[in-house]
């Protein structure tokens, strides 16, 4: 077996191992669940993995006292809360997969993007071809995709016609 089919299975391994955690990660995410109890016990509220309203429940009789805007607030307070608690019980099931996207009010969409050069940087320092971390400039993303791919079934000056990934599930032609 030479270096470049060692490094393919190696890879592949690591792939399946990768896959089998996700999907164990997967599971537990489903059943994060975040229970919250306001603290003058008026009210308990539980929250689900995608930040939903799962469960609301007056413990106490406290409520029945409290002006409309004072049980908004308790309310909303004790929501704020569980849904915080959720979303820390998913990023400790994820944290073990690497870095997370962090939230940034400044960034489009609420989340940092991902810094591609600093991502290829080790395969590029053992010589492996990689993406460019920039579209070339005056290009579309589809439209480059288009004429790649064009390129890839007709040839382009005599060569054969390049490996093509399959996409979407789409059989190869």
């Amino acid at each position: 077996m030479n270096h470049m089919e060692e490094r393919l299975a190696e890879a592949l391994a690591e792939f399946e191992e990768s896959r089998a955690r996700l999907a164990e990660a997967a599971q537990a995410a489903a059943r994060v669940s975040a229970t919250v109890t306001a603290k003058d016990r008026s009210v308990e509220v539980t929250m689900g993995a995608q930040g939903e309203l799962t469960r609301i429940r007056f413990p106490s009789d406290a409520y029945r006292g409290m002006p409309p805007a004072q049980l908004a607030g308790v309310l909303t307070s004790t929501i704020n809360e569980a849904r915080a608690r959720a979303a820390e019980q998913l990023a400790e099931i994820y944290r073990p997969f690497g870095a997370l996207p962090r939230l940034s009010d400044d960034a489009e969409g609420g989340v940092t993007e991902l810094d591609w050069k600093e991502m290829f940087a080790p395969f590029r320092e053992e010589g492996i071809l990689t993406p460019p971390a920039e579209a070339p400039r005056g290009s579309s993303g589809a439209l480059l995709d288009e004429l790649v791919e064009e390129s890839e079934e007709t040839g382009e000056a005599g060569q054969q016609p390049a490996a093509r990934s399959v996409r979407g599930g789409e059989e190869p032609r």
